[in-house]
């Protein structure tokens, strides 16, 4: 995907991905594998767009899915 300037925008890792959100690898990937985080599949790996994070996190969306990790995260610590 081409922004504003013509120019490609880099896609992000997993790794980078999970640390900038303060999740795990594994979570990112459920999320980006039941399509409830914007992602491209290349090859055996998720890769993600800036732009799309940023817009997916001001979304209801982003605030469903936070919700369900954070209810599941307290329940196994509990």
């Amino acid at each position: 995907m081409e922004n504003l300037t013509g120019k490609r925008e880099p896609l992000l890792s997993t790794s980078a991905v999970s640390k900038w959100l303060g999740i795990s690898t594994r979570t990112l990937c459920l999320w980006a594998e039941c399509k409830e985080i914007p992602a491209i599949k290349v090859g055996r790996q998720w890769r993600f767009r800036e732009s799309e994070l940023a817009n997916w996190l001001q979304s209801p969306d982003a605030s469903k899915v936070k919700n369900l990790t954070f209810v599941h995260a307290s329940a196994s610590h509990g």
